[in-house]
């Protein structure tokens, strides 16, 4: 028997859903297409991810409106959102520098 007096905590996380980043796979899987499709945008900076070394993850909150947008009815261009994804974020950082 373990006499050891430490007490081990197991590591809980956050489901997946909560996270506001998503891996490539899962977008991949929400959006229908492949993981290296998502890969390749993102490498071409035409899908917004957060990148550390070769990882990167995207935010959860442009798929969803991607979804969103096509499942009420409207044509989605992913490259078209994105610029917009990304020129609405480079307007609020000039906002919140003045």
């Amino acid at each position: 028997m373990n006499q050891n007096p430490a007490v081990r905590i197991p590591r809980t996380r956050a489901p997946d859903d909560e996270h506001p980043l998503m891996t490539i796979t899962a977008a991949a899987r929400a959006l229908g297409c492949s993981a290296m499709t998502i890969r390749r945008r993102v490498d071409a900076r035409q899908f917004p991810a957060v990148k550390i070394g070769s990882k990167a993850q995207v935010p959860r909150a442009f798929v969803a409106r991607v979804l969103a947008d096509a499942l009420g009815g409207r044509t989605v261009v992913v490259e078209e959102y994105a610029a917009a994804w990304m020129n609405a974020l480079d307007a609020d950082e000039q906002v919140a520098r003045a």
